[in-house]
């Protein structure tokens, strides 16, 4: 009589052994750094930041560029290279040169120094091929009744756009809130922007906006100006600009009387990711000043938080700061709201 086989212990070897096989097949580049440490994994892309690497034992890595000694990938990748050189699709190479890899589909080129690598894996926007667009809507919004009877709803969406060279930015805000019945907030704001690179950190900029706010006395306030800006930081984990430039600004008012006029504008962005990318700060701002009245300024500012909840729905908390330094007979100088709500990003 047969033994009978131990089918469970075998399966049991079994099933890690060709998980495993299933895992270096879906993870079969390699990357070696110049202190000798292998890496296996899969590419993802290169950009300036460096290379964006996963691996199924730690994660995504986002590697610097200079440690880089050389590389292999599995399957062809996209090559784009410095200095308007082109680009190709092929796979890599490890290369016995230190900081060089080799082209597979052009075996008789020497092997490419890495620094001539722009970008592996670009996107739309990097290659010039295209714009990548995102977006994001956010509501905010309260409702009580009883002994005080009080509903707001603030509404605000966002489209961004990104070019190899320039990038635009929609925003359109409405809010609406009523105490007791009677109607205590109504206005809405519509603004464009667009950036076009002069180079890596410098831009020229046009912009334009239109508001409306009954109870600051505004049926229509439309500006439109352009100017000069610096991007001071852009990464992944922090951006920062400012610009500042010319403005024609058009005030429309329900009962104080209209005007025009020429303006210095100017504007700051602000973000950062707190550590673990945990949530997001940021801040920003745009004003003008009326170039025949110094005491006739103009501040829109915006600054809070935005905590990541899942794949694309976030909380955010923001202040929200309007400054008039002239403002109309009868209204202040100063609006200040604190407004929490949800966040739908893609």
């Amino acid at each position: 009589m047969y033994p009978k086989l131990a089918s469970r212990p075998l399966c049991s070897l079994v099933l890690p052994a060709f998980m495993l096989l299933v895992s270096v097949a879906a993870f079969a580049d390699e990357v070696l750094l110049t202190n000798g440490d292998r890496l296996t994994g899969k590419v993802i892309n290169k950009t300036p930041e460096g290379l964006e690497f996963k691996t199924n034992y730690a994660g995504t890595l986002r590697i610097d560029w200079r440690v880089v000694e050389t590389l292999n990938t599995d399957e062809p990748v996209n090559v784009l290279m410095r200095h308007n050189e082109g680009g190709l699709e092929t796979r890599l190479a490890r290369s016995d040169e230190p900081g060089t890899v080799q082209l597979t589909e052009v075996p008789e080129v020497p092997p490419l120094k890495l620094d001539r690598i722009a970008y592996l894996n670009p996107t739309p926007s990097q290659s010039g091929e295209g714009t990548e667009y995102r977006g994001r809507v956010n509501l905010a919004g309260s409702s009580n009744s009883g002994n005080s009877d009080t509903s707001q709803v603030v509404a605000e969406g966002e489209l961004f756009g990104v070019e190899k060279y320039a990038r635009f930015s929609l925003r359109l805000r409405g809010e609406q809130r009523t105490e007791g019945g009677d109607e205590t907030a109504s206005n809405v704001l519509a603004r464009a922007d667009r950036d076009w690179f002069v180079s890596k950190d410098r831009f020229i900029y046009g912009r334009t906006t239109a508001e409306r706010d009954r109870f600051r006395d505004l049926a229509l306030r439309f500006s439109a100006g352009g100017g000069y800006g610096l991007q001071l930081i852009d990464n992944d984990q922090t951006g920062f600009s400012v610009q500042g430039g010319l403005d024609y600004v058009r005030e429309n008012r329900f009962d104080a009387d209209d005007q025009v006029y020429p303006a210095f504008g100017w504007g700051v962005k602000y973000r950062h990711w707190l550590i673990g990318r945990s949530a997001e700060f940021f801040h920003e701002q745009d004003g003008y000043m009326n170039v025949d009245d110094a005491r006739d300024v103009t501040l829109r500012a915006r600054a809070g938080f935005r905590l990541p909840i899942i794949e694309r729905l976030s909380a955010q908390v923001q202040g929200i700061f309007d400054w008039e330094g002239r403002p109309a007979e009868g209204r202040k100088s100063s609006d200040l709201s604190l407004q929490f709500g949800l966040g739908y990003d893609w």
